[in-house]
């Protein structure tokens, strides 16, 4: 277990930056805002580096060319992991990585809206950037899998698969919900109402960040038992069925609120 004032200062940095990714759903002045800083950020750039599928930008700040390797070894692990490959018909030749101060948010293009103007964007805040050069962030591995798994019908689903890819790829890194795996954690209903269903993202999770830590901690303990209960093969037909709640019979024999049960909550 890690401990001390060094390990502490992290964990925050890491934390800050991932919850601050949940505010995609926001009003929707608040989508514009975002929107407008995202394309400023895109018109500003400077490439920094091209490797065999990711593009290295930054803006209004320096980024170290090495920060492309990181970025590829993470790629060649994610895809290797989910063995799918990037959608590049859809997304684009490569994936653009943009590191700024600008945006208050680590995300993809669009935010949570993303599916519905998909392109092989990344926004990434400094703070994730060199926690991911010191090997102990994970947010742009998660960042990744969106990407890769960017068709989804459970938010749940789709933030819960992106959290365990990434800490399969970087064991040792913080990601989302580091309170995933405290099987002491109380979920309330109005979490696990959402857990493995095709509703959209609750508007509280722009608002209330006690809440919306959980969300994404039981979104993480669901995946995390459906794999581990019957691999990641038989996970990914319920990720990519129009109907989870239904498909999870056929896959599993159980139904979803014996998952959950299972999954301790």
């Amino acid at each position: 277990m890690r401990t001390g004032p060094l390990h502490h200062t992290r964990q925050v940095a890491s934390i800050i930056c991932f919850f601050l990714v949940f505010a995609a759903v926001s009003p929707a002045t608040g989508r514009l805002r975002r929107a407008s800083g995202d394309e400023q950020i895109i018109d500003e750039s400077e490439l920094v580096a091209v490797g065999e599928s990711i593009e290295i930008y930054q803006h209004r700040m320096k980024v170290d060319p090495a920060f492309l390797r990181v970025a590829e070894d993470a790629c060649r692990h994610v895809e290797k992991l989910l063995g799918v490959k990037l959608d590049a018909a859809v997304l684009g030749p490569k994936v653009r990585i943009y590191v700024s101060d600008l945006p208050d948010v680590c995300h993809v293009w669009k935010g949570y809206n993303h599916p519905r103007d998909p392109k092989g964007i990344i926004f990434l805040h400094r703070k994730a950037y060199l926690g991911a050069m010191r090997g102990f962030d994970a947010t742009c591995i998660h960042e990744l899998v969106h990407l890769f798994m960017w068709r989804y019908h459970s938010h749940t689903f789709r933030e819960g698969l992106a959290e365990y890819i990434a800490l399969k790829v970087l064991p040792a890194g913080l990601a989302a919900s580091p309170v995933g795996a405290d099987r002491s954690l109380v979920v309330p209903a109005d979490v696990i109402e959402h857990l493995g269903t095709t509703k959209p993202p609750p508007r509280w999770l722009a608002t209330d960040p006690a809440r919306r830590r959980v969300y994404y901690a039981a979104s993480y303990r669901l995946v995390k038992h459906l794999v581990e209960a019957k691999g990641l093969e038989t996970f990914m037909k319920l990720y990519k069925s129009e109907s989870p709640e239904t498909e999870i019979g056929r896959s599993y024999g159980i139904s979803l609120e014996e998952a959950i049960r299972r999954a301790g909550m």
